[in-house]
């Protein structure tokens, strides 16, 4: 089984992997960001031909790089991908090396929690691997230690720079960049986000179609929970999903402009209750320990769950000849479209101009048309790459599977959400306070008083 995947794979009514606050960019300031970028662009371009070549990559923008790798250089990875996503990265590292036999790519996996601590304390201690995997609202701890290079000053370099990357390179990337001064440290393959799975075969038995709408869930919940004996809507205690769900509805969990949590609004207390109105109800149920939720949804314990479009992959394992899969965009409602797009992304760590070099080559190789066409083809996401779109593989792929027509679909709801440092803490904070809410250890005033506290004092850091 070779097509599918992405980013990680919760199972939520509402998921999300990259952890973020909700805040879609508006458009005139994506366009301002646009503009600042091009600026940059002719900046960097100009600086990389009145400097030559350099032997030492800089930590200002603009910066003169390594243009050729002049013996063996190993580049080392830390990376999130496991089962048949690993072993993909693993083939093209391996093609990678056939074509750059001086660049050796050590790809190595690390188990997710303690992942980011892992990573912090080797950026403090200056320890760093070449190139690191983690969600987009992580890398902004690692900037303000320094620990990252720049990829502006390799993406514009006249010699090894990605030409015309700003037409080439999906536009909405943009915004993922503005809480970085519009600055490129990190980069995602591809692009995706939440969407509606369902048992297709149980769905059309029933008459039902999947949920256009939040308000949708409950009637198709009580229907197939009815059929099924059990809750037949799935979910799993994660921030970023509920979230998205907050987003929508107009709400935030916290306000950048003047630093305050908002935790315990009023709306955000209403979608809360609406998930737990659910589970009450007895037609959702949580997740639990199988984090894709493959297991239940492919015996038929549940019909229908949203999580991230990578889960797809799983999923087609899983189920098998069972039911026919569905998938559809994720459900929207109130003032405002939203769907995260947290993906993962890769960032080359401040190591030695010769490493930095080989790391950025194996990224521009990543996105490349027909590398990334690929990629998208297996993680069932868009590639990041706007070429890759029309390479064969992509549009075979995209004509036949349903959980990248979701993805393409919405993709105008995208929007990233900006980051602050703290925000690993904050949201472990908000995360601790909905699984004791759900499973009804405190009641929610309790539990999203003790959240805000702890997330005021690490905003506060």
């Amino acid at each position: 089984m070779k097509n599918w995947k992405k980013f990680a794979a919760l199972g939520l009514a509402v998921t999300m992997l990259g952890g973020c606050m909700p805040q879609k960019v508006e458009k005139t300031e994506t366009q301002a960001a646009q503009s600042e970028q091009e600026t940059k662009a002719d900046a960097a371009k100009d600086t990389a031909a009145e400097g030559g070549e350099s032997t030492a990559a800089q930590d200002e923008e603009g910066a003169s790089v390594d243009t050729e790798i002049t013996g063996p250089v190993e580049v080392t990875i830390w990376h999130q991908y496991s089962d048949q996503y690993e072993v993909w990265f693993q083939e093209k590292a391996d093609e990678f090396h056939e074509k750059n036999p001086d660049i050796t790519i050590n790809l190595q996996y690390q188990p997710a929690d303690q992942y980011e601590a892992k990573v912090m304390a080797a950026a403090k201690a200056e320890a760093m691997p070449s190139m690191v995997h983690s969600a987009a609202a992580n890398m902004t701890s690692y900037i303000n230690e320094g620990a990252l290079v720049n990829l502006d000053n390799f993406i514009y370099d006249e010699t090894v720079g990605y030409e015309k990357f700003d037409e080439r390179i999906n536009a909405g990337l943009n915004e993922m960049y503005v809480p970085w001064d519009n600055q490129r440290f990190a980069m995602p393959l591809f692009l995706g986000g939440n969407v509606f799975f369902y048992n297709k075969t149980m769905f059309d038995e029933l008459g039902l179609k999947p949920p256009t709408t939040w308000s949708e869930i409950e009637p198709i919940a009580a229907a197939v929970s009815e059929k099924i004996g059990k809750p037949g809507f799935g979910f799993q205690i994660m921030v970023d999903g509920y979230l998205e769900v907050l987003t929508q509805a107009g709400g935030e969990a916290i306000n950048l402009e003047n630093k305050t949590i908002a935790f315990d609004s009023d709306i955000a207390k209403e979608k809360i209750a609406w998930y737990k109105d659910l589970m009450d109800k007895k037609i959702a149920r949580l997740v639990g320990d199988d984090k894709h939720f493959t297991t239940p949804f492919a015996n038929g314990d549940v019909g229908c769950y949203v999580a991230l479009s990578g889960n797809w992959g799983y999923l087609v394992n899983a189920v098998g000849d069972k039911f026919e899969l569905g998938a559809a965009p994720l459900p929207q409602e109130g003032t405002k479209k939203f769907v995260s797009l947290s993906e993962p992304v890769f960032a080359i760590a401040k190591t030695n101009p010769q490493e930095e070099l080989a790391s950025w080559l194996f990224l521009k190789y990543l996105i490349s048309p027909e590398t990334n066409a690929e990629c998208g083809s297996v993680f069932g996401a868009l590639p990041a790459s706007n070429e890759a779109l029309e390479e064969p593989v992509f549009k075979e792929f995209m004509e036949t599977n349903p959980v990248v027509q979701a993805v393409y679909a919405q993709r105008d709801s995208y929007g990233y959400m900006p980051t602050v440092a703290s925000w690993y803490e904050i949201r472990k904070s908000l995360d601790k306070a909905l699984e004791e809410i759900f499973l009804g250890i405190q009641d929610a005033d309790a539990a999203l008083a003790d959240a805000k506290k702890s997330a005021k004092g690490a905003l506060s850091k």
